[in-house]
């Protein structure tokens, strides 16, 4: 069912699956390896170490302690990656550059059968250029397995719809299984609903021949069972909390602990439509005109009502969860890019459509009230995330270039684009979304030592002795202490206030490295030497006030009690 060309043969030249990877890989490759691991990334690389130093494929674990909150697949990935090129900090992000190529691939690909090859290779640009996409996609995450498992499930989906056949079906299942490893029940449950409705919807009831075919379903059932027999087998327990506590009890804002950094609903879609800069202003118009476009018979037809049923899925699952995050709407990015790809094809066919320029008018203010925006973006991270303590002193230069840059390329499009060339107007918008990407990865480098404990770890590495102790001052989530751990190659402690952090499972005695503040002033008064890194927006207990910092960073100082 793959929709003809309908484009010039210049267009089919370039708008190609292999002119979209290559933009991929442009835009990526000189970036990967520039930024260090971030707090909210760096256990993705941590663990995978601990695992290679221990030998164990089926035993997680974070500074020497269990860890038992993710399935293995991200882990794996990790692993062959080290195995294959050594452990590094580039060899941790490889796994998710390769990912990131097939999310782009599939999202092409998927598009292409329907909305055309044109508005499929747009889409892509657009996936590409959103801030989210860019942004998330240079850290390591398992919602890019989520979506790319997503992806292939529902290009499995198109293709046995076209062509009924084996290979279909187990592309189809296995991404299913994929998708479970990555990040447990939704990676079933978003393409098996998306499946499900979109049948229900074409009223083709011959696609639950492959929803629910007893070869797919043995296959995964196979493989599943398998993986957790044997995680099982090796941590007695893991079963029960992953089903019970990670998921349904997630879900029902009822995991213990309590999820400390879930968003509000309007805080969910605020970042949803940051994510989709520089393209957000374009959705409504988008979606407005998409929906007529998919009736039977009309430029798009009723299978186009996929994308829309992708999207819908995934955001409702995410209002409807007591548990969501910033990025929890990543698998929706690819659905909402096609249908904005969609649109962008439909400007440059319609001689007199104007949605260009508003769209680029209303860049063009939002980038002239970018310093006035600043403090209230920081005040929403920093509820989320104190981390975030500081951003705007650290990125007022860029933002200022930003308020001059962004409306200057903002108004030379809508110049274009009055002046009816909206190929030009388009190309104006391109580079637009290509300096706001560079203005945004700018900001990421410049917030990294907020955000990440580089330059900590490798001090400590350089001037502690085997001996001595590395204690991390309170943070919310014990997650956050892998970034100091893997650069300073040596596991840590943790102080706990106000209850944080906190194990959701039991930790042999032996692994526990969370300690209280009492504990901490027992060592810091003995005649070890204690390395204390502390967040300046943690207020210092008394013992600590006179102590001196051998190293001050931005947000964060390092302390020791024997000088």
């Amino acid at each position: 069912m793959e929709r003809p060309l309908s484009q010039s043969p210049a267009d089919s030249r370039l708008m190609n699956g292999a002119t979209l990877v290559l933009v991929c890989l442009g835009l990526y490759l000189p970036l990967f390896w520039q930024l260090p691991l971030w707090r909210s990334e760096a256990m993705y690389a941590l663990i995978p170490r601990e695992m290679l130093a221990a030998g164990s494929w089926l035993t997680p674990t974070l500074n020497g302690a269990p860890y038992l909150d993710k399935p293995h697949l991200l882990y794996w990935l990790q692993l062959l990656s080290y195995k294959l090129l050594g452990v590094s900090v580039w060899s941790a992000r490889v796994p998710t550059l390769v990912i990131t190529v097939g999310e782009v691939w599939l999202t092409y690909l998927i598009g292409r059968r329907l909305v055309g090859p044109k508005a499929a290779w747009l889409g892509g640009v657009i996936l590409l250029t959103g801030i989210g996409f860019f942004v998330l996609h240079l850290l390591i995450l398992t919602d890019h397995l989520v979506t790319l498992s997503l992806l292939a499930a529902l290009y499995g989906l198109l293709r046995w719809e076209a062509q009924p056949g084996c290979r279909w079906t187990a592309l189809f299942f296995l991404a299913l299984v994929a998708g479970f490893l990555s990040k447990g029940f939704i990676g079933l449950v978003f393409p098996g609903l998306i499946g499900l409705l979109y049948t229900w919807h074409l009223r083709e009831r011959r696609l639950l021949r492959l929803l629910f075919s007893p070869g797919g379903l043995a296959l995964a059932a196979i493989l599943l069972v398998a993986w957790g027999w044997a995680t099982e087998s090796a941590n007695p327990g893991w079963l029960k909390f992953q089903v019970v506590n990670e998921q349904i009890m997630r879900f029902l804002g009822r995991r213990e602990p309590a999820d400390v950094n879930s968003f509000t609903i309007a805080g969910f879609y605020v970042f949803l439509s940051i994510w989709l800069m520089p393209w957000t202003f374009m959705l409504p118009s988008a979606l407005y005109r998409f929906w007529p476009a998919t009736r039977p018979g009309r430029e798009v037809g009723a299978a186009g009502r996929l994308l829309l049923i992708w999207a819908a899925v995934i955001l409702g699952f995410f209002t409807l969860s007591s548990s969501r995050i910033e990025y929890y709407s990543l698998p929706a990015l690819p659905a909402l890019a096609l249908i904005l790809g969609w649109r962008l094809q439909r400007y440059l066919d319609t001689p007199g459509d104007r949605i260009i320029p508003w769209t680029l008018l209303a860049l063009g203010l939002l980038g002239l009230l970018l310093l006035v925006l600043l403090p209230y973006l920081e005040q929403v991270c920093v509820d989320n995330r104190r981390e975030f303590l500081g951003m705007v002193s650290l990125i007022s230069p860029l933002a200022r270039q930003a308020t001059w840059v962004i409306p200057a390329v903002a108004l030379a499009g809508v110049l274009a684009a009055w002046l009816r060339r909206p190929r030009l107007a388009v190309a104006a918008y391109g580079v637009l979304a290509l300096a706001i990407t560079w203005f945004t990865f700018q900001t990421m480098a410049v917030l990294s030592p907020l955000m990440c404990d580089q330059a900590a770890g490798e001090y400590i590495r350089r001037v502690a002795s085997p001996q001595d102790l590395l204690i991390m001052g309170p943070i919310e989530e014990f997650e956050y202490g892998a970034s100091l751990e893997f650069y300073a190659r040596r596991h840590i402690l943790m102080v706990k206030r106000n209850g944080l952090p906190q194990f959701p499972y039991p930790v042999p005695a032996a692994s526990d490295y969370i300690i209280t503040p009492e504990r901490l002033q027992e060592l810091w008064q003995a005649p070890r030497k204690v390395f204390l890194l502390l967040d300046n927006a943690t207020p210092p207990e008394f013992f600590l006030r006179d102590a001196t910092a051998v190293l001050t960073l931005p947000g964060k100082r390092l302390l020791v009690n024997h000088p």
